[in-house]
């Protein structure tokens, strides 16, 4: 499946951009990859197109004046307002604008009408904690120094937890949990019961062995200069768990290309439906905004607009989307070596932007149109017929050609769901139970979305299939797929009419009719 990944998260990051191709959800978006010991991937998140401006988040800021904006109000909380609204009270005084938003609810909702365009909540960038924040935190910043961004942030979420009230960020840090749902952290038995069959799975396994390499490298470099590290209190299910909150509730300015913790914005829900409400850093008032992409009813709940399938929002958080319209799952496919055209297929898909081994996504409401088109390359044999492929329309290139493609893709679907152990009925009949985990029922969730996905594939691809009348030859000629069995039909009809035959052979011979001629 693709990998999860964090952007500019990690020193040793390099970048996947967005395939080219108008039927893939996240053709709007590039993603950003960093990886973690080992090279690992870590965390995905969706970048919208935005100029890749090279301008510092804290451009103009005061790293004094942050801190003390939150702190000036310490003395005005009440022991009777969660920290949410704790928070809100010492925002608004450090200039925040929440107005729109109505916090005492447990999902944040609208607290009026807001008009499509309209600014829901404007932050101070001097609130936002990045990297800068990691690096003046005496703590911690030797050993965030060289790691990736993901464990810097990590790293200075433990700190301010270690300092407790006398931290400037305390309320902040409050809003935010001690751990998280991710199958990261759960245990292997866990993670092989209840994601049997899904592409989570593995993925999963990879970057709990990740953040167990990561937490090796930390404690080796703490043991060797243990007095840096004095006001550190950090073991390996700490380090974990708060790796695990930051990829959870991170956030992502796409203006400047960089990830936050955020104050109320991280603690926002995420969507998959591009009408959610959109975040990012004003360059011009040195604010992040929250702006509504859509008009928002009051008491509406509000979600930021994420883009990431349910498998990714699952090993990112342990929690999914219903209906998420962002949702799918990735098919690979590859062109072959020895084929006789690969060099000319091979050139025509890199001129189009694809590798020779490439993943696509598939949907529940949608045949994939780029990955029929690069199947349809992959298995043709006339190079006369290289004109009629099309990576933007759904175009037949040959009746053999489409029927090897259609088998191929529904062999693939057919042996998907049958890694899983049970059928989509099932998954349904389980998610009654209300005895069930939270991780039972989100790992529950998260197979039943994936065998729709499959199933309705299969469901498509059958119907493409069936108006193909026939099974291609070597010769590159369709016959049908019953031939066989129209031959012993054929000879059994013909039964009763074979004494008439016979005799009227006998009647032939006895004249003479087939003699030759020299005996006649």
């Amino acid at each position: 499946m693709t990998r999860l990944s964090s952007g500019a998260l990690l020193s040793s990051q390099h970048f996947t951009e967005t395939l080219p191709c108008p039927d893939h959800s996240l053709a709007r978006n590039s993603l950003r990859t960093c990886t973690l010991a080992g090279g690992h991937n870590l965390l995905r998140v969706a970048r919208l197109r935005h100029s890749a401006a090279s301008i510092n988040l804290t451009h103009g800021r005061s790293h004094k004046r942050a801190t003390g904006a939150l702190a000036a109000a310490s003395q005005q909380s009440s022991a009777v307002m969660t920290p949410l609204l704790q928070l809100q009270k010492r925002l608004q005084d450090s200039g925040a604008v929440l107005d729109a938003l109505d916090l005492s609810y447990k999902q944040t909702v609208a607290a009026r009408k807001v008009r499509q365009g309209e600014v829901l909540m404007s932050i101070p960038g001097d609130v936002a904690v990045t990297k800068e924040d990691v690096a003046a935190e005496s703590a911690c910043a030797q050993l965030a120094s060289g790691r990736s961004e993901v464990v810097g942030l990590a790293l200075w979420l433990v700190v301010q937890r270690c300092k407790g009230s006398s931290s400037p960020w305390k309320d902040f840090v409050d809003t935010l949990p001690q751990t998280t749902n991710s199958p990261t952290l759960w245990p292997p038995e866990e993670q092989s019961e209840y994601l049997q069959g899904s592409p989570a799975l593995q993925e999963a396994q990879a970057r709990s062995q990740a953040l167990d390499a990561e937490w090796d490298s930390i404690s080796q470099q703490m043991a060797a200069d243990p007095d840096q590290q004095t006001d550190l209190k950090i073991n390996r299910e700490v380090f974990r768990s708060a790796v695990a909150v930051v990829i959870a509730h991170a956030v992502y300015l796409p203006s400047v290309q960089c990830f936050s913790l955020l104050p109320v914005a991280s603690t926002l829900q995420r969507t998959g439906a591009d009408t959610g409400t959109d975040l990012d850093y004003d360059i011009d008032n040195g604010c992040v905004t929250l702006t509504a992409q859509r008009t928002l009813r009051q008491g509406e709940p509000i979600a930021i607009y994420d883009g990431r399938p349910n498998t990714e929002m699952f090993l990112a958080s342990g929690k999914l989307e219903e209906n998420n319209l962002s949702d799918y799952l990735t098919v690979q496919a590859s062109l072959v070596a020895a084929d006789k055209l690969y060099v000319m297929k091979k050139q025509v898909v890199q001129s189009l932007g694809f590798d020779i081994q490439q993943e696509f996504p598939i949907y529940a409401d949608r045949m994939p149109t780029q990955l029929l088109a690069f199947l349809r390359l992959s298995r043709l044999q006339d190079s006369g017929q290289m004109a009629k492929i099309n990576f933007e329309d759904d175009v037949v290139i040959s009746q053999p050609n489409e029927y090897e493609v259609l088998q191929l893709l529904m062999a693939d679907m057919r042996d998907r769901l049958t890694a899983y152990s049970g059928s989509i009925e099932d998954e349904m009949k389980l998610l009654q139970n209300k005895k069930l985990t939270e991780r039972q029922r989100a790992a529950a969730q998260l197979r039943f979305s994936e065998k729709v996905i499959l199933q309705k594939t299969l469901d498509a691809v059958r119907r493409r299939l069936a108006p193909i009348r026939g099974i291609p030859t070597k010769g590159g000629k369709m016959v049908s797929p019953n031939a066989d069995l129209e031959d012993i039909f054929s000879t059994i009809e013909n039964i009763p009419n074979a004494p008439k035959k016979l005799f009227a052979g006998i009647k032939s011979w006895a004249r003479g009719d087939k003699d030759p001629t020299w005996k006649r």
